[in-house]
């Protein structure tokens, strides 16, 4: 058994990613069982010591054959990308699983339950009871929903448990489900349509953020650093320099291998975490104002 910094320093500078699969096919072969053997064995006794194998042996083996697809070592090394990516999908399998324990067995689609949320959130930001018809009408038009299709999610969703729209995750961090729900493979035209909604929404964040109180910035800069780099991994925060952008926190996640909580935002920002949450509470509030304001969403 290696030691941490051994185990490392094998997943990082591993020979795997010198190897031409097509033209070494069984060296890379070779390799790659080594690599993996490695990787879990490093999760195994450093990582997750306290948690049986089978419970995240899977999600490995499938992230970790993401990473080496897209992997590109001039971009940083391995255990960075891969560590915040076995994260985020170990937090959705969670969501998956909190998602049918509390629809007590009851299987709604993705896209449904997409929906459902969808009109819920919008119902809200507006005070709007999806039970009065004249509303339904309102909220068809507005969401462009079939107003026959919307009365069939209501229903829908009357006869599941309802599912709350976060969980606290093992950090103690708020987790949009709405947003982990994985769903289908998107083709060309759909990457390009979601790239450019997640660029108008960035530029959106922007904007809101320099309209912040300066006090307030430190605070805000971190959290959405980490959000940004939780949702869409270090490349957009390396290769975009949004005025949010805190490299403080790319700093601690490259020395501890992993995004800080709101707790300790809050103790490097000398305040309470009660008033970290207040602060984010209230950005998000204000940018949804400014989205339905300027966008007409």
């Amino acid at each position: 058994m290696y030691t941490r910094e051994e185990y490392e320093n094998l997943i990082n500078n591993s020979p795997l990613f010198e190897i031409d699969e097509e033209s070494a096919p069984m060296l890379y072969q070779a390799e790659r069982y080594n690599f993996l053997t490695h990787l879990t064995d490093y999760y195994r006794f450093y990582i997750y010591s306290n948690k049986p194998l089978d419970f995240y042996s899977m999600t490995l083996i499938l992230t970790a054959n993401e990473c080496i697809k897209y992997y590109n070592r001039g971009k940083g090394q391995f255990l960075h990308l891969f560590n915040t990516a076995m994260k985020r999908e170990l937090h959705i399998a969670k969501a998956i699983e909190i998602i049918e324990e509390k629809r007590q067995g009851i299987k709604i689609s993705k896209e449904d339950d997409k929906l459902i949320r969808k009109v819920i959130m919008f119902a809200k930001s507006k005070n709007l009871d999806i039970y009065d018809s004249a509303t339904q009408e309102k909220i068809s038009n507005a969401l462009n929903i079939d107003i026959a299709k919307l009365k069939e999610i209501i229903i829908i969703n009357d006869n599941a448990v309802g599912v709350p729209s976060t969980i606290i995750n093992e950090d103690g961090d708020e987790i949009e489900l709405f947003d982990l729900q994985p769903s289908k493979e998107k083709n060309a035209e759909e990457k390009i349509v979601e790239r450019d909604s997640l660029n108008d929404r960035l530029k959106d964040i922007e904007a809101e953020y320099l309209d912040a109180q300066d006090r307030q910035k430190k605070i805000l800069s971190m959290l959405l650093t980490t959000e940004i780099i939780k949702s869409q991994g270090l490349d957009l925060i390396k290769t975009n320099r949004f005025a949010f952008f805190n490299k403080d926190i790319l700093d601690y996640f490259e020395i501890n291998q992993k995004l800080p909580t709101a707790k300790i935002i809050g103790e490097l920002c000398g305040v309470s975490e009660q008033s970290i949450s207040r602060t984010y509470k209230n950005f998000k509030i204000k940018l949804k104002q400014r989205i339905v304001k300027y966008r007409n969403i």
